[in-house]
């Protein structure tokens, strides 16, 4: 039953915020070398009064009740905020906060709320004269109960419900619902889709201005489209993409010279179509990318756009912004040349007809893709001598039927296709941040800092319990000593542990403004150009090419100094706003994923699969079955046949009696018992052999 009082409104105990690590212990703001300095940008509380730091950031929560907020400074500690404050914040809402001179949050704004609508199961106020009641939302990480005043007549206990959140200032209670939809004891898959769509805040339909403008544009060219564009329309440009995309972002064409290689890498000129300030842009930067779910996508641009005007389909004319790039033997770039272009593909393959077309024309150098294979191997090799790491992580490929019901869930295969085109967008990411850089221009950097030492060796003793030694100390951080770490575990039966492991000990990826290295890639400049179609940033960089290359050609005026910086803090706000909507889709993306992980072991009930061992933690072991691709927990309660202790050092279960051992890369016999759509988890149960 929900705790009485939830969502309450009390204004008591204001401004109790406190600095907390996630360990509990208290402290204050820290703002790089110079503590509690006053940041560019910061406002005072009032004339003459005390300074205010500002800050943006997102409220993590805790099932418990209390949450942090994490800020989009990396210069501050997370915030600890206390149950009573929390109660009418939800986990992932966008807040601003001001901090006083010793770091304490002194006011905190909401921005944005992370939901619109929930879906959670109705439950009755306990009092049956009583009308009323709540939604209780439960997952893996996030419990709210949030209070519904008039619930449907003749609704029963525990139906699964779609509730519309009303969000109050004053009254009662902070946040009420109201039952749109009531889909009875059994979620419907047909909901899946918009469940999600609502825990992450995402929109599907596009502004009624947006689809207009749109709709303006036409389905094809016009004449005056190709004024001041070079005619690109003889190169051979071919689309490789997957078999169900519709959407063409980049085109790509390989010529081979006597000493080096030409790479040409058209992308879609979405520039072109989408101006700054109008409802097309608006719409798209309040989006940020688009998001993939397995029935369907929300895209960043409405389908006239983002499936015909600006998709490089091929034998039309299509505009382009092209990266040129002159390439010697060892993959050093010798020139780039950015071109405003009119291009027309002359195929659209899939990633499967390209590879094998491939197998079987490796050894004919006639083949017409022969140089597009052998670049791609001297810039793999590249990449690979610097330390770009190559985490290459297994994938879920999930078909559905239009109502959402799964038909099939594998293992998503990475084949040398899909690795040629990835080197050529990285390739052009690349080359563009380099030329632009010469120009000193303003520009949107993707820049992925270096992980933390102590993050590091968390993950250094997690590789020791497998037997997998390495050293990591403060002075040997470089992505060289992981990249060659990856190739060691190839093969491994613990490598999708540690991979997985590695990667989140590693600090997300981000847009900045800022020139900063990536280190992943292990590239010192980097930026997203090649899907524009699909991401905002990318839109952005194309603005920012264009406009420099029209001052470099002198049709266009440079910057003033007034102009520079403000379009400097134009970027980093949006750099800011798109970081946090690419977190927002991969969460969701991956939500989506598992929710049909379990919808297709609710079918499997009671079946019997060959499993392996992937991890392990004191509550239990953690396997991996194949068809379906899914991964699901074997508490250590329900191992019944002895007494099981699990030894962290060596990272095994050991029975006591029997003296019988699991270890990670086994494989063992399951049968799966449990399928919780409410906190999308999948419980096995051992069968003995």
């Amino acid at each position: 039953m929900p705790k009485k009082g939830r969502f309450r409104n009390e204004n008591k105990k204001k401004n109790s915020f406190e600095f907390r690590d996630r360990t509990g212990k208290t402290h204050g703001a820290r703002s790089g070398p110079k503590s509690h300095s006053r940041p560019k940008g910061a406002t005072g509380a009032r004339a003459g009064g005390p300074a205010l730091i500002q800050l943006k950031g997102t409220i993590d929560k805790n099932r418990k009740g209390f949450a942090f907020i994490g800020f989009a400074s990396r210069d501050y500690e997370d915030a600890f905020v206390p149950p009573h404050e929390a109660e009418r914040l939800f986990h992932g809402d966008r807040v601003e906060v001001w901090l006083g001179r010793k770091g304490e949050v002194v006011k905190l704004k909401v921005l944005e709320h992370r939901f619109r609508e929930l879906v959670g199961r109705f439950t009755p106020h306990p009092m049956g004269s009583v009308r009323g009641g709540w939604v209780v939302y439960e997952r893996k990480r996030a419990r709210e109960e949030v209070f519904v005043e008039k619930p449907p007549v003749g609704i029963d206990p525990n139906s699964w419900v779609r509730a519309k959140l009303h969000f109050h200032e004053k009254g009662q209670f902070h946040v009420t619902a109201e039952i749109l939809e009531n889909y009875g004891q059994n979620l419907p898959p047909s909901a899946d889709v918009g469940m999600i769509a609502n825990e992450f805040n995402l929109v599907e339909e596009h502004t009624e201005a947006a689809e207009a403008e749109a709709a303006k544009l036409g389905k094809e060219l016009h004449k005056k489209d190709f004024e001041h564009r070079t005619d690109l329309r003889t190169v051979p440009f071919i689309t490789i993409d997957g078999e169900t995309a519709r959407d063409f972002d980049d085109a790509v064409f390989v010529e081979k010279k006597e000493r080096s290689f030409r790479l040409w890498v058209a992308i879609a000129d979405v520039s072109h179509y989408v101006r700054p300030g109008e409802a097309l842009d608006k719409d798209a930067q309040s989006r940020g990318t688009s998001v993939y779910f397995p029935e369907r996508a929300f895209h960043m641009l409405p389908r006239a756009l983002s499936e015909n005007l600006c998709s490089l389909k091929p034998l039309v004319p299509r505009l382009a912004l092209v990266s040129r790039i002159d390439i010697d033997s060892s993959g050093k770039f010798l020139e780039t040349e950015i071109i405003e272009a009119v291009i027309e593909s002359k195929r659209r393959a899939t990633y499967n007809e390209i590879e094998k077309e491939w197998r079987a024309n490796q050894n004919d150098k006639s083949w017409q893709f022969t140089p597009h294979f052998e670049l791609f191997q001297i810039l793999k090799n590249k990449r690979s001598y610097r330390g770009s790491i190559d985490f290459d992580l297994p994938e879920a490929e999930v078909v559905v039927k239009p109502t959402g019901e799964v038909v099939s869930l594998k293992q998503r295969s990475r084949l040398d296709a899909h690795r040629l085109i990835e080197e050529f967008m990285i390739a052009a990411n690349e080359s563009v941040t380099e030329w632009i850089m010469k120009q000193r221009w303003p520009f949107v950097f993707r820049i992925h800092e270096e992980p933390a030492a102590q993050s590091l060796l968390k993950f250094q003793q997690l590789a020791a319990t497998v037997g997998v030694k390495m050293d990591i100390s403060r002075g040997a951080v470089n992505p060289k000593i992981l990249s060659d770490l990856v190739k060691r575990l190839e093969g491994h039966p613990a490598q999708a542990l540690l991979n997985t492991a590695l990667l989140r000990s590693m600090r997300q990826a981000i847009y900045s403004s800022v020139h900063g290295i990536h280190f992943g890639l292990a590239s010192n400049a980097y930026t997203h150009f090649t899907s524009p179609i699909r991401r905002y940033p990318d839109l952005v960089v194309h603005r920012l090419l264009r406009r420099a290359l029209q001052v470099r050609q002198k049709k266009g005026a440079a910057l003033t100094v007034s102009s520079r910086e403000k379009l400097e803090k134009e970027l980093a706000e949006i750099c800011e706003h798109c970081s946090y909507r690419e977190r927002l889709a991969s969460e969701a993306e991956r939500e989506s994923i598992r929710l049909k992980q379990v919808r297709a072991m609710i079918e499997r009930l009671g079946d019997e699969f060959d499993s392996k061992i992937i991890g392990m933690t004191e509550g239990g072991f953690f396997v991996q079955i194949a068809d379906p691709y899914v991964e699901g927990m074997v508490s250590k309660d329900s191992l019944a046949d002895d007494f099981y202790s699990f030894n962290e050092e060596r990272m095994i279960f050991y029975g006591r009696r029997k003296k019988r051992t699991f270890k990670i890369g086994d494989t063992v016999k399951v049968r799966a018992i449990r399928a919780d759509l409410d906190r999308r988890q999948i419980d096995f149960g051992l069968i003995d052999t």
